[in-house]
């Protein structure tokens, strides 16, 4: 009938996976990244679950944008400030001209990044990427992204320095990741920094513990449940109780 090739999306299978993470880890803000799936229809579903989103571009962030451009002004600001991030750490300059007007929250992991930003979209509230283990995930990507943990408390105060604040830390462990020690390493190295950050006054409140959630593609893929398990353990006993994972 449609021809070939022909790829289907299941909404009620959309709506499953979310609701299964929202289950699982109760107190961690699922954002779908539409890099993985851009398709309008699967953001209009996961907007409509209360999904929030995790951009890499403008273009991304547009079509977020076109299921709240008929908010009232104070409720648009306030839903691109605590429901979307942008997770690329490299922003090229029209496109943080272009969000400068949203204050919008988005990360960095280096130095050149942060004066970027400071110059082009100083209302933006930071995220600093650490780089974190990624053993034995199928997609690497501390070799492309993050900042040295050793590098971290420098990286916050010339943020601060700069004028700029720092809302919080992220990591990702890789892609299709079945290590759960990457996520307990991960999460040990950003409690230490962020423990650290907190001690110098510096008022973070934001926990991004990434992707990586292994899709059950055949019967040696660890179960979510058991990941979600111990994730919720380790962010209880890291983390003071007013910190905000997402």
């Amino acid at each position: 009938k449609h021809g070939s090739p022909l790829f289907v999306v299941d909404h009620d299978k959309l709506r499953e996976n979310y609701r299964l993470f929202k289950e699982h880890l109760p107190t961690v803000q699922a954002y779908y990244a539409v890099k993985a799936n851009s398709n309008q229809e699967i953001i209009k579903t996961l907007f409509e679950e209360g999904a929030s989103f995790d951009v890499a571009s403008y273009n991304e962030f547009m079509q977020v944008y076109e299921y709240i451009k008929y908010f009232e002004e104070k409720d648009k600001d306030f839903y691109i400030w605590d429901r979307i991030i942008f997770s690329n750490t490299i922003k090229d300059v029209p496109t943080l001209k272009k969000i400068k007007k949203y204050k919008p929250l988005v990360t960095y992991d280096n130095t050149d990044e942060l004066v970027k930003i400071a110059e082009h979209c100083d209302t933006a509230g930071l995220v600093l990427r650490l780089k974190v283990p990624n053993t034995g995930s199928q997609v690497e990507l501390s070799s492309k992204f993050g900042a040295e943990p050793s590098e971290a408390a420098e990286l916050i105060k010339q943020a601060f320095d700069s004028g700029m604040v720092v809302e919080g830390l992220s990591f990702h462990v890789g892609s299709q990741c079945t290590n759960f020690d990457n996520y307990t390493n991960a999460l040990q190295i950003a409690g230490e920094v962020f423990s650290n950050a907190r001690q110098k006054g510096y008022p973070l409140k934001i926990v991004d513990i990434g992707g990586g959630f292994a899709v059950p593609y055949n019967v040696d893929v660890p179960e979510f449940e058991k990941l979600a398990g111990i994730i919720n353990t380790e962010c209880e006993r890291l983390f003071p109780e007013d910190v905000e994972f997402i």
